[in-house]
């Protein structure tokens, strides 16, 4: 179930009539379903509209509960109202705010040293790395002076560099997600010069906004969405040069993009935001869907493809869908 929302700290009034409504939809296409403990489908159901109620609203509100899963989502982009009662979820808006937004690194360094963070549905603080290694206490005279010297910082600085460059490169092979660098200007430059870790770097934060938590997250997604559409930009120039130049690397079309990842072929998947295609259950007596194209992005994702979303009519001559494959 998908509906759009005003953004507010708690649902407003009109949101929650859209959404009991709603409620009632996917009630009545209950019953024409032949499905198995359709009480317990819609308690939960229920259960996640109550949530949803009393908490923080964004753009959109996307609620998924089968016999197996039940969850929530706000999503940050607009949406199309719309209950879907089908094998599958209705996912392609999910999609497109996981696109927008998708889970990453954020690494903020300062003279104290580095704070490494994971962005997702909630920002968490994986790690820190401190200037002065615990345990290591700095050189003080018997007056209790700090004997530092410009040799002394410079080597300060550099261990600190190296131990973020070690614990970077292990954490990037576990979480191989864009990354963005914020923080002091210098050290983030110093890190852009030697780092080994900074394959999908986003971009980078300095200045007031790199100070604030609330700024910081803001800005940061900010860089992520626009990683994102320069990477979806490239991947649709790289898909017409393969076109011109090595055509075996191109399928083009929902079927031949169907039989392409059921044959588990890789590459990148390449969709238009805007394009559906619903199948009528009159067709072969197959079961109905709401969305062939959502339900490919779904085996897509399970087979381990890549997803890029590009502006509606750049896939015109392919069909509105295309999987550009690996070399």
């Amino acid at each position: 179930m998908l509906m759009p929302t005003t953004p507010a700290t708690r649902m407003g009034i009109a949101d929650r009539a859209r959404l009991d409504g709603l409620l009632l939809d996917v009630e009545r296409r209950l019953d024409d379903q032949p499905l198995g403990d359709r009480e317990r489908l819609m308690y939960e159901l229920r259960r996640q509209a109550r949530i949803a109620q009393d908490s923080n609203t964004q753009h959109a509100l996307g609620l998924f509960v089968s016999h197996s899963a039940s969850r929530a989502w706000t999503l940050p982009v607009t949406v199309h109202e719309k209950v879907v009662v089908e094998s599958t979820f209705a996912t392609r808006d999910l999609l497109r705010a996981l696109h927008r937004t998708p889970p990453h690194l954020v690494v903020r360094v300062d003279e104290f040293g580095a704070r490494l963070y994971w962005v997702a549905s909630r920002v968490t603080l994986l790690d820190t790395v401190e200037r002065i290694p615990e345990g290591h206490a700095q050189s003080m005279d018997l007056s209790g002076l700090d004997r530092s010297t410009p040799e002394r910082e410079a080597d300060d600085r550099s261990d600190l560099l190296a131990r973020i460059d070690a614990r970077m490169a292990q954490l990037r092979l576990e979480r191989p997600a864009p990354l963005v660098l914020a923080g002091d200007a210098a050290l983030i430059d110093e890190l852009k010069s030697t780092a080994r870790w900074l394959h999908r770097l986003a971009g980078h934060v300095v200045g007031a906004e790199a100070d604030k938590p609330a700024e910081l997250f803001r800005t940061t997604a900010l860089c992520l969405e626009d990683y994102l559409h320069r990477r979806g930009q490239q991947t649709l120039e790289d898909l017409y040069e393969a076109a011109a130049n090595h055509p075996e690397l191109v399928v083009a079309g929902l079927d031949q993009c169907w039989t392409a990842v059921e044959d588990r072929i890789p590459g990148t998947l390449v969709v238009e935001q805007g394009y559906t295609h619903p199948r009528p259950s009159r067709e072969g007596g197959e079961p109905v869907s709401h969305d062939l194209v959502d339900d490919l992005l779904e085996h897509a994702i399970e087979a381990g493809n890549l997803i890029a979303f590009v502006d509606d009519a750049q896939l015109h001559e392919f069909g509105g869908i295309a999987l550009l494959r690996v070399p």
